[in-house]
């Protein structure tokens, strides 16, 4: 889900909307939008059913109801239904999938106030009953294309891909930190041999975590990436680097001492990071270990109605989109995953699910990004993402 405030006029501007709030144009998709009032809620985008029988119709609409209900502001919704079929097929508009969703959308007090049906070529009102509202093939599609609410997302900075996997690889596109952690990859290899077995030493761990904290507070040197992309080889750090990113460096602390896993020995001589250590204060718990290890599952499983702190994951995510285009092995396999999380806690399934896909192509025994795979095709959201005010409303360089 993602969310939005926006005002509209015209059919036109709802459909224009929609690929700038996803970030990529839907195909064989539904996709319902939730209202309160006038004001627009969630988007939520879910892949067509593949068996067209009526019970798993049934079962398709009573769930994509169920998660659009998760805004619980909402009071009635929009129903948008995007096929490939082919206009004046059987097949479309496909009658029984549309009325089994308006049943059970009104049975959920999420009545839909209006709808569209998008083919190939053509879009046409789902309530059209005449060629007063539509023509007899529908609307031409490229009405959407210069609708007003389009015009303004691309001038704003937006735009749409074609695929949710051509949206992925735009966010993979190579940046500075890219380029600079490509040169510095091979020097993470002598860091890992210094520091093996090592990385769940209470002081190693904690210093570790105090380098992510402050590269992401500020693009990092080039003298810490290669310690950076040493310290996602253990899985430890790297579970504790998302905790930090949505709640910062207490909490990821906490929430490891809590779990008993902070009992590496520290090695003798050894600065860390390499580069130089970070001068830091001696940790000073302010909850129970029991309240830490609480927050810190919370967090990973998305059980948490407090917000991530956005402005925090948004930095990170640019920083490891870098790390994962100038890494390789366990480092770049650890950078795909969590980047894939934090579009998963942004509430953006689909483009979670391709970039893990992308990851277990070329690292199919990484185990964390097949578990994540398995969760996120679910349809499970972080509970955070199913209120406006504690989910995602777009990063600060793309438009609003």
């Amino acid at each position: 889900m993602n969310k939005q405030t926006i005002h509209v006029s015209r059919p036109e501007d709802i459909l224009g909307y929609i690929p700038h709030a996803l970030e990529f144009q839907p195909r064989q998709s539904l996709v319902l939008l939730s209202l309160n009032g006038k004001r627009l809620g969630a988007t939520l985008r879910v892949d067509l059913p593949k068996d067209n029988g009526e019970d798993e119709l049934a079962r398709f609409a009573d769930a994509a109801t169920a998660y659009l209900r998760k805004d619980s502001r909402a009071d009635s919704s929009l129903l948008v239904l995007y096929t490939d079929a082919l206009e004046g097929c059987a097949q479309f508009p496909p009658q029984t999938l549309l009325d089994l969703l308006l049943t059970a959308l009104d049975g959920a007090g999420l009545p839909v106030r209006d709808g569209w049906v998008v083919g190939p070529e053509y879009f046409r009102c789902l309530h059209c009953k005449g060629p007063d509202c539509c023509p007899a093939g529908g609307q031409p599609v490229e009405r959407i294309a210069s609708s007003t609410i389009n015009a303004e997302m691309i001038f704003r900075g937006s735009s749409v891909a074609r695929s949710v996997g051509q949206a992925v690889a735009r966010r993979r596109s190579e940046s500075a930190v890219a380029k600079t952690a490509d040169a510095m990859f091979s020097e993470s290899s002598e860091i890992l041999r210094i520091l093996e077995g090592s990385w769940h030493a209470p002081e190693v761990f904690r210093r570790a975590l105090l380098c992510w904290d402050t590269a992401i507070r500020s693009e990092p040197g080039p003298e810490r990436i290669p310690f950076l992309l040493a310290s996602l080889t253990s899985f430890h750090v790297r579970d504790a680097v998302i905790v930090l990113i949505c709640r910062g460096l207490d909490a990821a602390y906490g929430g490891a001492v809590s779990s008993g896993v902070l009992t590496g020995t520290e090695p003798p001589g050894i600065d860390v990071p390499p580069t130089g250590p970070i001068p830091y204060a001696t940790w000073k718990p302010g909850k129970t270990l029991d309240a830490y290890r609480r927050i810190f599952d919370a967090v990973l499983l998305g059980n948490s109605s407090q917000a991530p702190q956005w402005a925090r994951v948004d930095r990170a995510a640019n920083l490891l989109v870098g790390l994962y285009c100038g890494s390789a092995g366990q480092s770049k396999a650890a950078a795909g995953t969590l980047l894939a999380w934090i579009e998963w806690a942004r509430g953006r399934g689909s483009i979670a699910h391709e970039a893990l896909e992308m990851v277990l192509q070329e690292f199919p025994d990484y185990s964390l990004a097949r578990l994540l795979r398995d969760f996120v095709a679910t349809g499970t959201l972080p509970v955070w993402a199913t209120d406006r005010d504690s989910s995602w409303s777009g990063s600060a360089d793309r438009a609003a």
